[in-house]
């Protein structure tokens, strides 16, 4: 009798990825969910015996269906797999009941010994799992951007030792005005200063812009130890510059790595109480249309917030393709 496992991501790339993780051969029936609501309602329909669980998921994330299990008691075996890696995140999915926390990207063989471990897979056969859809360009960019932006906040916690709390990523094709308009959104209102730093390898090239609100400047010398009373204008672009050299530095690390190429990055420059995102945007010389991934961070229990942008040459999504393993289809 097959052993039913739910694979939930909101990511089809992501599903796809643990689906092709499973044991070849291990007899199962597979329901996919798209957040954690549909998870809770195919565990309560009898639909998983197994569960391999993201945490960052819109209408309820990871976090949420595991204190629904303990809390409801369901008949589960939560495994997470997620590219949320900071200490805090492993420590509290283990407190609320997951029996196993696997980092993205999935590995196979890991998958498979934390299955072994707790004697689910029964006798292998011969059968294969059945190939899943093709994914877009769009849904492969977000889920290589949510292992880059999971390695960033990893790293930046263990730098100032407070929690970042993160986002879903939006990767879409923009325009320059809708570029301006995605840059007035981050800000809010607030002057904000500006950081932006290029990167070029493999036929793959961009500019990384990380954005603060300079309100949240004392917020931010709180962080990096600094007391906020000595602050002057040369000090706040060394404390922005502190905090961007961390989650710019691993994220275009860790990005770089899953499409197998080195970047080389660019002298960063700092825009700083800019109001004019225009301006910005013309000095980094970026193209009129341009592939653009949207990553918020918030930073701490003061809630620094932190905006992310990083934008791709058009001529680079066929190096991107290329590189993705995958069948990909439209932008």
């Amino acid at each position: 009798m097959p052993t039913p496992v739910i694979i939930c991501d909101d990511s089809s790339f992501a599903r796809k990825q643990v689906m092709r993780a499973l044991p070849t051969g291990w007899d199962v029936d597979i329901t996919f969910c798209e957040n954690g609501q549909e998870a809770v309602e195919a565990i309560e329909a009898g639909k998983g015996d197994i569960l391999l669980l993201d945490l960052t998921m819109p209408i309820l994330d990871g976090f949420g269906v595991l204190e629904y299990i303990r809390k409801k008691d369901l008949p589960t075996l939560p495994i997470v797999i997620s590219g949320d890696i900071q200490p805090d995140s492993h420590k509290r999915v283990m407190s609320l009941g997951a029996v196993a926390f696997i980092k993205k990207p999935v590995d196979a063989i890991e998958l498979t010994k934390v299955l072994d471990d707790f004697g689910v897979l029964g006798i292998l056969t011969d059968q294969a799992v059945e190939e899943s859809p093709q994914v877009s360009f769009n849904e492969w960019c977000q889920e290589i951007t949510n292992v880059a932006m999971g390695r960033a906040a990893d790293l930046l916690v263990k730098v100032i030792n407070e929690k970042v709390e993160l986002s879903i990523p939006h990767v879409s094709l923009m325009e320059q005005g809708e570029l301006e308009m995605a840059m007035n959104a981050a800000a809010q209102g607030d002057t904000f200063s500006c950081i932006t730093q290029g990167f070029i390898g493999g036929g793959i090239a961009g500019e990384n812009l990380l954005i603060f609100h300079d309100t949240d400047i004392k917020h931010v010398a709180k962080l990096l130890n600094f007391d906020s009373s000595q602050l002057e204008e040369s000090t706040e672009i060394e404390l922005y510059m502190d905090i961007a050299n961390v989650l710019v530095g691993a994220f275009l690390k860790g990005f770089a790595e899953q499409l197998d190429v080195s970047f080389s990055q660019g002298h960063p420059r700092i825009s700083i109480h800019s109001e004019n995102s225009d301006a910005i945007l013309k000095k980094s010389n970026i193209p009129d249309k341009v592939l653009t991934i949207e990553i918020n961070y918030v930073i701490g229990d003061n809630q620094v917030s932190c905006n992310q942008l990083v934008l791709i040459t058009p001529e680079s999504i066929g190096s991107m393709k290329m590189r993705s393993g995958e069948e990909i289809f439209e932008l």
